[in-house]
């Protein structure tokens, strides 16, 4: 506190060579986060889209198609594709539910609960392992930090900044 002000710390203008290294490296982990998935799916006998569908489950024992579609934040009829080849696994079950019949409940199988087990642990187990390779201490600063740019990121998707109003002129050259 100064002169019974409060104090507060703007977030300092970043550097060119800043945002190109931080658009490297978030290109690099969207890149290496997609080959964990796809290892992770593969072994379980998996699509990444089935993956992710079960992973949109959250523990929850049926969803609609709809809160499904909105969770992965797909259309119906791509969200349909997905479940045709669980069903056709015998992963999940669709049905009309009884509340009202213009809804439909998918709800894991039997086998799909065990499937969705393994997913979980193989999950967990996956970033265990990530973080047993960092150095010694540095776990809690990592999490932090990315929790951070979390923040940041759903700000600016958030804030209408992710939508710039200019289009740059190699677009609108016919050329």
């Amino acid at each position: 506190m100064v002169n019974n002000q409060q104090v507060t710390t703007m977030p300092h203008p970043s550097t060119a060579v800043q945002a190109e290294k931080m658009a490297d490296v978030t290109f690099r982990l969207l890149d290496q986060c997609q080959e964990k998935q796809d290892r992770i799916a593969r072994s379980l006998g998996l699509t990444i889209a089935e993956f992710r569908l079960l992973r949109a489950f959250r523990g929850d024992a049926a969803l609609s198609v709809g809160d499904i579609a909105r969770r992965m934040e797909l259309s119906n009829s791509r969200l349909t594709r997905i479940l045709d080849g669980l069903v056709e696994k015998e992963v999940v079950t669709r049905e009309v539910s009884r509340q009202d019949r213009r809804v439909i409940l998918v709800e894991l199988s039997a086998r799909g609960q065990r499937i969705q087990k393994a997913l979980t642990e193989r999950y967990l187990r996956t970033h265990q392992e990530i973080l047993d390779l960092l150095p010694e201490g540095a776990v809690d600063s990592v999490i932090a930090a990315m929790e951070k740019l979390e923040e940041a990121m759903q700000e600016w998707t958030g804030s209408g900044l992710s939508e710039s109003s200019e289009v740059p002129d190699v677009l609108t050259s016919h050329h």
